[in-house]
């Protein structure tokens, strides 16, 4: 297991026997609270998961070549897929990994299938974003091929903004057209040939603002019968162009408009994977279904539960971050909003936490969890909680944190 989940419980003891099976785990050092050490038969704790594939190989050498490499992090997953072939043991291959990851090979394979998205292509200097922008016009949204999080994205305004890019040259990024559009989300199950159990979602904000210094980020999910028929047609075609025959979970972000009176869905990227922040643990909680889980089951070769999920609950999340920039010390909390409002679930720092994350959606600062009977009722108490809550922080002091002195 190569074990890099923050912010939520993987269910390994519920999905693997480990006292019939000799389970060992590769562990970020920090994430070493997720993992069941106490039934492991080895824990590898790694400052940088970048030496996880030669502490695999260390692990194969000490027990054997493992029977399954599971891996449940956007960034791990190609790491497995190429480990599974040079063990050649079964499991997912870096061929089909690929297009899930690189966001070039992704857009083209949709594109191809004939899912619409805004144009892109690989830039790997000034000049050919200058061409891209000769065609396509500003703004421009620069992006790494194989990121994730929103981290390093870009959002190019004028050839002015191309005098602060990054080194092009240290990794493959690419440029894409920016749409103006909302941007919301499908989180499920795909069996291989159709949906199981989804949920379509609307976010109040998107990731790239709040990757880049935004406050806050919320998702509300959608009950619009009229929207959930056409985004289901949709996360099929990205579904059958990625992913024919093979089952997987899944985070598939689209652009929302409106084309006259019907919606307007195109393509923005998908990862075979369980959304981070909230999603899990609200899953779990209002729809009774665990998609780390299902990921566990789908690597471990077995077939996840498929049964569609209820209606009878709308669900929704709400991030925010600090004012000050991480690290940074919470000194005091607010949060005032009607009781027939409040979210269900709150997880804020409390006055003396150190917040440190600046990247990701877990521990970054404050989240709430909400559910409700429609899409509008959970909206307006997201958006109630988002003006009723105040988190102030100061710049983290070391000479004041009592574990230093």
């Amino acid at each position: 297991m190569i074990h890099r989940v923050r912010g939520v419980d993987v269910p390994y003891l519920e999905r693997i026997d480990h006292n019939a099976n000799v389970v060992t785990y590769v562990c970020a050092k920090d994430l070493i609270d997720g993992i069941p050490r106490h039934a492991a038969a080895a824990v590898e704790l790694l400052e940088d998961m970048a030496n996880a594939p030669d502490a695999v190989r260390a692990l194969a050498a000490r027990f054997g070549t493992p029977d399954r490499i599971v891996a449940l992090h956007e960034f791990d997953l190609l790491i497995a897929a190429q480990l599974r072939r040079e063990f050649d043991i079964a499991g997912d291959s870096p061929d089909y990994v690929l297009p899930f990851r690189d966001k070039l090979v992704m857009g083209a394979t949709v594109a191809t299938a004939g899912v619409p998205a805004p144009a892109f292509t690989h830039v790997g200097d000034v000049e050919s974003i200058m061409d891209f922008a000769a065609v396509h016009g500003f703004p421009l949204i620069l992006k790494p091929r194989l990121g994730a999080g929103s981290k390093d994205v870009i959002r190019l305004n004028s050839i002015d903004d191309c005098a602060a890019l990054p080194d092009l040259s240290a990794e493959p990024f690419l440029v894409q057209r920016f749409c103006s559009d909302e941007v919301g989300a499908i989180d499920g199950v795909w069996t291989g040939s159709e949906l199981g159990p989804w949920r379509a979602s609307q976010y109040l904000g998107n990731c790239l603002e709040f990757a880049n210094g935004g406050t806050t980020l919320g998702y509300v999910e959608l009950d619009d019968p009229e929207l959930l028929e056409p985004l289901a047609s949709f996360a099929e075609a990205v579904l059958t162009a990625l992913s024919a025959d093979v089952p997987t979970v899944f985070h598939l972000e689209f652009f929302l408009g409106r084309l006259g009176a019907a919606p307007r869905i195109q393509f923005l990227e998908v990862a075979a994977r369980a959304t981070g922040g909230e999603t899990t643990h609200m899953w779990r909680e209002v729809h009774g279904y665990d998609l780390l889980g299902a990921a566990v089951d789908i690597q471990l070769g077995r077939i996840p539960a498929t049964d569609p999920l209820s209606d009878a609950s709308v669900a929704g999340e709400l991030l925010i971050h600090p004012l000050v920039t991480p690290p940074c010390t919470v000194v005091d909390v607010q949060l005032h909003v009607p009781q027939q409002h409040a979210p269900y679930h709150v997880s804020v720092p409390q006055p003396g936490t150190t917040i440190t994350q600046t990247f990701g959606y877990a521990d970054i600062g404050a989240a709430f969890r909400f559910r409700g009977n429609s899409t509008m009722e959970v909206m307006d108490a997201l958006r109630r909680t988002a003006a009723g809550f105040r988190m102030d922080c100061v710049a983290y002091d070391p000479a004041a944190d009592p574990a230093i002195a």
